[in-house]
């Protein structure tokens, strides 16, 4: 059984619309669209529809994308089918009766016709938020406040408010500030920025949203009202966080088009030869590999123990000499004198067969002590193969302390799935290759229309949770409080650097300015280790991976990163917020003076 709205005209017969996804708008589409007379409506998404097919044309996007593109506009569509026949009829003089439940329009205007065409007073209201028939029985009760929670972000202009900003913030915010016309300051503005801008306006928008929607219903005693219905406390709370998520969801699918299409649009403006960069390290997936880093833990040990022996009279501190030992052996496999050369050994492992035939880039980066701050370039000589293989030699120049990247060709990988590199320092200066991206072989894995939506999930990943944050603080507080303590707990997890400062130091309190580390061990220092280190932890568990950055790079967000971040991020982080914040509400006597 499902909702039928039926419409009078004073001249014509009552017709039936059906409430609900309408699966052959979401087909047709457009034509659907103009079959209904919605002649300038059908036209503009044709339109639209034909100018998003164009720019991936452009862009040489793979067929998935315009599949993609196709089933977006179809679902959209299908969804808001009832809203498009309710434009179409009204426009011809018919008027809305009423809404009556049956299994098709016919059983609807039989029911009507039953009681004298005058409609029962509970099928005059529209209804409009039903909860579909879909739902289970025993989740009724939490979709019902989940679109509650949507419905009032309605009633007050949220929505519209707020996706005319992110609409600003991806227009406007690239006309504004202007590249220089290349690659990289391309992707810096419409990548980097924007997509920072939309995250962070997000997020903002969800703290307040979230602390708002349930300390205000309980500071006016709606909340009251609600608890009297048969629905558990933890569902009121769990969709109140279903229905910001879903929310979040819309904003950012309209956002990320919009910023999808803007991008393949303005890139076609770029010169050639930036275009064609553009495609090769932006518009990409790209996987990295890299040479495992050693443990130096073994080795420095074994040193340590030695000076101490060498050195028993002396009061040496174990800690300090390890730490120096393990740092002396890190550079040993950094720096590169000069006129001298380093090897690095690149495993791929079982991914190997599959890159037969596929170009692979070289990612460099370097720093060189004695030429800081200068953009003289660097020379280096390389031969890049394997054994059993002819290497490829060649001569580059590059400049220190930012990333580089050239193509190496292919099949250059060797029969055990190791790819070696002998890299040639050709100056009068050692330069140092960090262990952890100073080199790395850089491979396609993905298309970028895919890998964008990975990166976009990830984000609604961080907004679920920072809704779970703000639900939390309002459980308790009222929302001026809330909200304060929803804002602490962000700046927190964004101070990881201090929290990793302290943990390296060992402690806060007897700092040795000359080592950088505490000179003795105290309760105090104990402590703020161990509080400070399980914080770096957990937020380096949920922020441990930034998409922004990986899109921006071409960078692939591969499905096991994907589902470690709804796993960590969703699951523990914000499992943990919400089993507090659910404990805390179901508790709480609203009833109490304040």
């Amino acid at each position: 059984m499902s909702l039928h709205e039926i419409y009078e005209h004073p001249a014509k017969e009552r017709i039936t619309i059906r409430r609900g996804f309408s699966l052959p708008a979401a087909l047709l589409s457009w034509i659907w669209m103009l079959r209904q007379r919605l002649w300038i409506e059908g036209l503009g998404v044709l339109i639209l529809n034909a100018l998003a097919q164009f720019v991936l044309h452009l862009a040489h996007g793979p067929l998935a994308g315009a599949v993609a593109i196709q089933a977006m506009v179809g679902i959209a569509v299908g969804f808001s089918a009832r809203r498009w026949r309710e434009l179409a009829v009204e426009r011809d003089g018919y008027a809305y009766l009423c809404t009556i439940p049956a299994r098709n329009g016919a059983a609807a205007l039989a029911k009507l016709a039953v009681v004298g065409g005058v409609p029962a007073p509970e099928w005059r209201s529209r209804r409009m938020w039903v909860v579909p028939d879909v739902v289970p029985p025993a989740l009724r009760g939490l979709a019902a406040v989940a679109q509650l929670t949507l419905k009032a972000a309605f009633r007050f202009r949220l929505v519209v408010v707020l996706l005319l900003l992110l609409i600003a913030v991806v227009i406007v915010l690239p006309m504004i500030i202007k590249h220089d016309g290349s690659a990289q300051g391309f992707t810096q503005i419409l990548i980097t920025y924007t997509l920072s801008s939309i995250t962070a306006l997000l997020g903002l928008v969800t703290l307040w949203l979230a602390c708002g929607t349930l300390a205000r219903d309980i500071e006016d005693a709606s909340m009251q009202l609600v608890c009297t219905k048969p629905i558990p406390r933890w569902q009121i709370w769990m969709g109140k966080w279903l229905g910001i998520s879903l929310l979040n969801a819309v904003f950012l699918v309209i956002t990320g088009t919009t910023l999808y299409v803007l991008l393949f649009w303005k890139a076609a403006g770029l010169p050639e030869h930036e275009q064609q960069i553009l495609r090769q390290e932006v518009l990409v997936a790209r996987g990295a590999a890299k040479e495992p880093i050693s443990d130096y833990s073994a080795q420095a040990e074994e040193l340590t123990q030695k000076r101490l022996r060498e050195d028993s009279s002396a009061k040496l501190d174990p800690k300090f000499i390890r730490e120096q030992f393990r740092e002396t052996l890190k550079a040993q496999d950094q720096v590169v004198p000069p006129e001298s050369y380093r090897v690095w050994h690149i495993p791929f492992g079982s991914q190997a067969a599959a890159l037969t035939g596929k170009p692979l880039q070289l990612r460099v980066k370097f720093y060189s002590p004695d030429a800081a701050g200068e953009t003289t370039p660097h020379q280096f000589g390389w031969e890049i193969g394997s054994e059993g293989k002819a290497p490829l030699r060649l001569q580059n120049s590059f400049a220190a302390e930012s990333p580089s990247t050239f193509s190496i060709g292919t099949n250059l990988i060797g029969p055990d799935g190791v790819l070696t590199i002998v890299g040639y320092n050709l100056n009068p200066r050692p330069v140092l290759f960090p262990l952890e991206d100073g080199m790395e072989v850089l491979y396609p894995e993905g298309s970028f229309g895919l890998n964008f939506v990975r990166g976009l999930a990830i984000i609604l990943f961080w907004l679920g949770l920072l809704a779970a944050i703000g639900l939390f603080a309002a459980s308790k507080l009222q929302f001026s409080v809330a909200a304060f303590v929803s804002l602490s707990i962000l700046l927190l997890g964004l101070s990881s650097g201090t929290l990793k400062q302290v943990v390296d130091q060992g402690g806060i309190v007897g700092v040795d300015h000359e080592t950088g580390m505490v000179a003795g061990e105290s309760a105090l220092n104990r402590t703020a280790v161990a509080v400070y280190g399980t914080a770096r932890d957990v937020i380096e568990l949920v922020t441990g991976y930034n998409p922004v950055d990986a899109l921006s790079t071409g960078r692939s967000i591969p499905w096991a990163r994907l589902a470690q971040a709804a796993i960590l991020v969703v699951g523990v982080a914000g499992g943990f917020f919400a089993a507090a914040g659910i404990w805390i509400f179901t508790r709480r006597e609203l009833a109490a003076p304040i």
